[in-house]
């Protein structure tokens, strides 16, 4: 896997740390980067302060709707997950779903190359 530079520098990105740009919603690890949207980097950010607990879906909506006008339906967190998981494959960081509970952030294994 070959590294990205930062979007915003061009410099080479640390290949081992967890940095997180809050201001720009960019996440950066194993080298590479993922950059959220407003909405998915409130999410994101309701799990990584969680450090590894569990967050509802309620807890998670209430982080979205602080962003936008109308109050949407409880299932646009769902959608927010799946997007914000194929963001952060390559960063080795995933989500991890707990049945009947809600969602938390985990570390992922690296692949063997």
């Amino acid at each position: 896997m070959t590294e990205c530079p930062c979007p915003t520098c061009g410099q080479a990105l640390p290949a081992s740390i967890l940095a997180i740009d809050w201001d720009a919603g960019i996440i950066v690890s194993n080298g590479r980067f993922a950059m959220l949207t407003r909405q998915e980097f409130a999410i994101f950010t309701t799990l990584h302060n969680a450090k590894g607990g569990v967050r509802t879906k309620e807890q998670l909506l209430k982080a979205v709707t602080s962003l936008v006008d109308e109050v949407p339906e409880i299932k646009i967190v769902d959608v927010f997950v799946c997007k914000i998981r194929k963001k952060l494959s390559d960063l080795n960081l995933g989500i991890e779903t707990v049945w009947g509970t809600g969602y938390r952030l985990m570390p992922r294994e690296r692949k063997a190359a």
